[in-house]
């Protein structure tokens, strides 16, 4: 039977869930969701999220501790190279009825999911699918055009905020792209708040 990472409920200091593709092989050591290089963005993402101008923007992310905060993934099944020589969920898997209910029951008290990456925004898409059939209002709002956090999807980010080219390899480079997916975020937030 495959190993799952179950979700981290967080504290309830907000509103908001991330949603990510499946837990790989630093979850499955850590035995829990976002534990290596993709947490740390995240944990870099609130920090920039938590000084933003706006005060609706930053009182959705009180704490930049990511393990704070409810997060969960498309498909909580473990997959990483070595292991099943893959590190993404299949579409069957994430889009297996038993597997989105979990995420409809996960997403109940939650305003807003940030899905990140191809798979969690597939994954938000069904679920969202799912509180529609089942008229359930409140529903929380789905935010579904923003990469995922690993470097390998950052790294697609050629320019910085201002437009300026980011050259690879300079130690803050990844701050840079991540201030990108904040921006993006933010843009987004705006529609919802």
């Amino acid at each position: 039977m495959a190993e799952k990472i179950k979700y981290n409920p967080g504290k309830g200091i907000s509103p908001v869930a991330f949603m990510f593709a499946c837990p790989g092989q630093k979850e499955q050591q850590a035995g829990r969701v976002v534990s290596g290089m993709t947490g740390k963005n995240l944990n870099t993402l609130l920090s920039i999220l938590s000084k933003n101008d706006d005060e609706r923007v930053r009182a959705l992310f009180p704490s930049e501790d990511r393990y704070d905060y409810l997060i969960t993934n498309a498909s909580d099944i473990v997959h990483y190279p070595a292991l099943d020589n893959t590190s993404l969920p299949s579409k069957s898997e994430y889009s297996d009825d038993a597997n989105l209910n979990r995420l409809y029951h996960e997403f109940d008290h939650t305003k807003i999911v940030i899905a990140f990456g191809a798979q969690a925004k597939e994954a938000s898409k069904l679920v969202a699918y799912k509180y529609e059939m089942r008229e359930v209002t409140p529903r929380p709002k789905f935010i579904t055009s923003l990469p995922h956090l690993s470097l390998l999807a950052l790294n697609q980010i050629s320019e910085d905020v201002n437009g300026n080219h980011i050259e690879k390899g300079v130690p803050d480079a990844t701050h840079k792209r991540l201030e990108v997916v904040a921006k993006m975020l933010t843009e987004n937030l705006k529609d919802l708040l």
